[in-house]
């Protein structure tokens, strides 16, 4: 490696926050510069880091070539991804085997897994979602929705050794998740189940006791959550009427904020007018209170947990806790 080349790469990073310039080492007859990673530099260079992933799908062509659309989503409201791939949103180039797609679904589903490894720990020890999962009755079902490749499910299951998971997904990232080594012994005991199915076309019923929503409204417009909301109501009456059914059946909506106490998420808005259109966006609890209001299910309570991040909890009745 070029010496001086190098210095100035490593002065660069460390001007972006990379590394951190520590001292200078005079031990060798040459004058060494010593530069330590920070956390962030860590995260982009470790292959075994939990922000990697996250990194890697960023800086991808694809999202580059979407996000040079990014003018003209402004001034027209159009979708970046689907000026620059031909689809309109970036879930729909999973399922693509055209151009340069397929190669890019790897990289997707690295990236889901990525953010979802520097998340999921904080929010399945918040207090009221840790207190949910204990308190499941006895071989319950969980049913996670659009859980892509199942890393959270496989999260949850550790936690109960007696509970049971539904990961409703479509066929191909359900195929990713039959892929996905931390799930293999899981679906082979039979405690995880895969179910092929759009949540627009209704939600698994399996007598649910728990059902999840993590970072799927955020992805789509007022009338399509309301939907999905809709559908998972359905399920939860069916449910409650089948014979020794549990009627405290719960929903959890997972998302980043909330953005009253957190406004400056507001700018990840801005991503998802590029990557899935208009009416994607971060929401307050005002706003997810007033689609859960018009899917015809009830609050029971908000809850925070670490890293910017809170679950609603919803259910047909909260009285019934």
């Amino acid at each position: 490696m070029d010496r001086d080349l190098s210095l100035r790469f490593l002065l660069a990073a460390g001007a972006v926050g990379l590394v951190n310039r520590v001292s200078a080492d005079s031990r060798n007859e040459e004058h060494n510069e010593i530069f330590d990673p920070t956390e962030l530099g860590l995260s982009i260079g470790s292959i075994n880091s939990p922000g990697r992933g996250v990194v890697l799908l960023e800086a991808s062509p694809e999202y580059g070539e979407a996000w040079d659309n990014f003018d003209e989503v402004l001034r027209t409201g159009g979708i970046g991804w689907q000026l620059a791939h031909g689809v309109p949103r970036i879930y729909d180039s999973i399922d693509t085997d055209s151009g340069n797609l397929p190669k890019f679904r790897d990289t997707f589903y690295e990236g889901l897994k990525s953010w979802g490894g520097m998340e999921e720990d904080e929010i399945l020890s918040a207090d009221r979602v840790n207190t949910l999962i204990a308190s499941l009755p006895l071989r319950a079902v969980v049913v996670d929705v659009g859980g892509g490749e199942g890393s959270f499910a496989s999260k949850i299951l550790c936690l109960r050794p007696d509970i049971s998971v539904v990961l409703q997904e479509q066929s191909v990232t359900c195929d990713a998740a039959r892929s996905n080594p931390m799930l293999k012994t899981w679906i082979a005991t039979d405690r995880l189940k895969l179910v092929e199915r759009c949540f627009f076309d209704g939600i698994v019923v399996e007598n649910g006791s728990l059902y999840i929503l993590k970072y799927i409204l955020h992805n789509w417009g007022d009338e399509d959550c309301i939907s999905i909301l809709r559908n998972i109501r359905a399920a939860l009456q069916v449910a409650s009427n089948i014979e020794n059914s549990n009627n405290n059946a719960r929903v959890l909506i997972i998302e980043h904020g909330p953005i009253e106490s957190s406004p400056e998420i507001r700018l990840l808005d801005l991503h998802m007018a590029v990557l899935c259109g208009k009416g994607a966006s971060e929401r307050t609890t005002k706003e997810y209170s007033k689609l859960v209001e018009a899917s015809g299910l009830t609050i029971c309570g908000v809850h925070p947990s670490k890293g910017g991040v809170y679950a609603i909890e919803c259910g047909l009745d909260c009285n019934t806790a």
